[in-house]
């Protein structure tokens, strides 16, 4: 059975800290354990893994209460920490490690944790040391903002591709020693498709395509569900995967996922005539040049110029608009300038006449294209800038993509309509695509089965072995790069009424997360809830991600030459983690009853 975080951070760091560094070394006095809060979304699968860890949890005396909100206020409850736990999933951005490191920075609107934030932010008692690869970075007892920052910043500036991937994996030992990611399993997609649909395809960040959809030869119109109303469909704003599904229908940016001719996924040229290699600078910088395709259309007829990409840039990147991936231009020349001033812009320049866009980013990465697809750097009208309200309503909604928003009906059914004005439009299959909106699996399944829906992106958990059997062919388990976790508040005070303080306090905080971890049994959660194919994880970068040497990252992960990653998932070792967890636990409370 697996057992959550680092068995080895939890006996290394939990006995060495009980040693001279979580309590330094003298008796604690014993508190009562809080009661904590799990924070879930509406679905019938986050409900029972939150029954379970909180099952597991009052096995040892602790008591967690489950609090469900809607959606979109749970993404904002979250994203303002104001929760004391909650379940989070991370999928990737683009098919490198970073992605799943650089949005724990103190100033990333991922950052639920709130590294870096709040208390925390005065917080010193983080070392980062950098000198074994060149590098004149050495901080001990630093704040988040001067060591796993920096390291961040070192990370995407490096070229050195042995050292970086090493700078990466102290990346996640910093963010797995405090305690406050939890992984639980790696992610599976998981829906189900009739078997009319034809020609539809996903890539591994959990966006779906319809665009060359037919359904048993007919392309008139196709019925889906992603998901629930999406908080946003402006391109820069949106941070959900259903909501970028819907986007990648609405919007042509210079690249994008598509098949080639076996079948196989890649990244194609869009709105770009192609995809050229960089030029590298003296700087160690590097600059692209992109041709626009000619006579491309907004969906108001307006003409799509090269200052539209350019000026969306500016707006998704600026601290004014505040978006949640506007960390994803730091890659850019001229960001880190404009977070410090307002009246910069990146480092692109947009020649209308030409068609051209030359943008020079700091230093190569391999990624750099999969960055183009993604739906923040899409391009939005000149409409939409001052006008946040711009994507939320059908007569305002200008856009450049394979389709047009005809309708919204709130909290029921967003309707695409093919767009006559997107450059491919002749090789655009399906003509309608009628997107319903719902977060009650029954739901789905119940339209699904009638007929109605013919993909639907959720089922109800305890119908999960009879659809494996009965819709054979119908029900799909693809691959997907992310992980299902639990997250924490690093500010939430889990030592209430404690003689300790500051670093020591925290220190001991870390401790005790770190034991609460290993209470999750792993296997039951993948085998006996979520019954989709995923895998126990071991550690917060998911698998599918490769290491400099081409062996997957998550094997590399840890400090253990015993298991891959943070802590033991073998099945053996369930109960002996347990025990562990109930040790600390003890030394800290007083009402520990396992």
């Amino acid at each position: 059975m697996k057992k959550l975080l680092a068995v080895i951070l939890v006996l290394t760091m939990l006995l060495s800290l009980a040693a001279c560094g979580g309590n330094g070394g003298k008796d604690v006095k014993q508190v009562e354990a809080p009661t904590l809060t799990y924070l879930y979304n509406t679905s019938d699968s986050h409900k029972a893994i939150g029954e379970y860890l909180q099952s597991a949890l009052q096995t040892a005396g602790i008591t967690m209460n489950l609090q469900n909100q809607e959606w979109n206020t749970f993404l904002e409850t979250r994203k303002n920490g104001e929760y004391s736990v909650a379940r989070n999933g991370w999928l990737a951005d683009y098919n490198d490690p970073i992605s799943f490191l650089d949005m724990w920075t103190s100033g990333s609107g991922n950052n639920d944790v709130q590294y870096g934030k709040g208390a925390h932010a005065d917080l010193k008692m983080y070392n980062l040391d950098l000198t074994a690869y060149g590098l004149e970075d050495k901080v001990e007892n630093g704040t988040w903002a001067e060591t796993y920052d920096v390291l961040i910043q070192r990370i995407k500036a490096c070229t050195d591709s042995e050292a970086r991937y090493a700078m990466m994996h102290l990346a996640e030992d910093m963010l797995m020693e405090t305690g406050c990611i939890v992984p639980l399993y790696y992610y599976t997609d998981l829906y189900m498709i009739d078997e009319s649909v034809n020609g539809f395809y996903s890539n591994p960040l959990g966006y779906k395509y319809f665009m060359n959809t037919d359904v048993a030869g007919k392309t008139d119109s196709i019925s889906v569900c992603l998901a629930s109303e999406p908080q946003t469909l402006d391109p820069a704003l949106n941070s959900a995967v259903d909501g970028a599904t819907t986007v990648a229908h609405l919007f042509s940016g210079l690249a994008k996922w598509a098949q080639d001719a076996e079948g196989k996924l890649v990244i194609a040229p869009d709105a770009a005539e192609a995809l050229p290699e960089g030029v590298v600078n003296e700087d160690g910088t590097v600059t692209y040049t992109y041709k626009l395709r000619s006579g491309m259309k907004w969906s108001n007829g307006d003409e799509v110029k090269a200052s539209d990409f350019v000026n969306s840039w500016n707006r998704a990147a600026s601290t004014e608009l505040a978006a949640d991936y506007g960390y994803m231009f730091e890659i850019v020349d001229g960001y880190a300038e404009m977070q410090e001033d307002a009246t910069k812009k990146l480092n692109a320049i947009a020649d209308d006449a030409a068609g051209t866009i030359t943008i020079t980013i700091e230093n190569a990465v391999n990624y750099w294209n999969e960055l183009l697809a993604f739906p923040t750097y899409y391009p939005v009208h000149s409409s939409a800038f001052g006008n946040e309200a711009w994507a939320t309503d059908p007569s305002t909604y200008i856009c450049n993509g394979p389709y047009t928003m005809a309708s919204w009906d709130h909290n029921s059914v967003i309707t695409l309509k093919k767009n006559p004005n997107y450059f491919a439009a002749a090789d655009v299959k399906m003509e309608e695509i009628k997107m319903f909106l719902s977060d009650d699996a029954n739901n789905m399944l119940s339209n699904f089965k009638n007929g109605s829906w013919l993909l639907i992106d959720d089922v109800p958990t305890n119908e999960i072995a009879t659809l494996k059997k009965d819709y054979a062919n119908e029900f799909v388990v693809a691959g997907q790069i992310g992980t299902y976790y639990v997250c924490w508040n690093i500010n939430e005070d889990l030592l209430p009424g404690s003689e300790l303080t500051g670093v020591e306090k925290e220190k001991a905080q870390q401790e005790i997360r770190n034991a609460i971890a290993l209470l999750f049994d792993r296997s039951y959660i993948v085998n006996d809830i979520a019954q989709g194919g995923e895998l126990p994880a071991s550690s917060f970068v998911a698998m599918g991600m490769t290491d400099a040497d081409g062996s997957e990252f998550y094997k590399n992960a840890g400090p253990s030459e015993d298991f891959d990653g943070y802590y033991d998932i073998s099945e053996d070792s369930y109960a002996a983690n347990c025990q562990k967890a109930v040790e600390v636990l003890k030394k800290y409370y007083s009402n520990i009853t396992a």
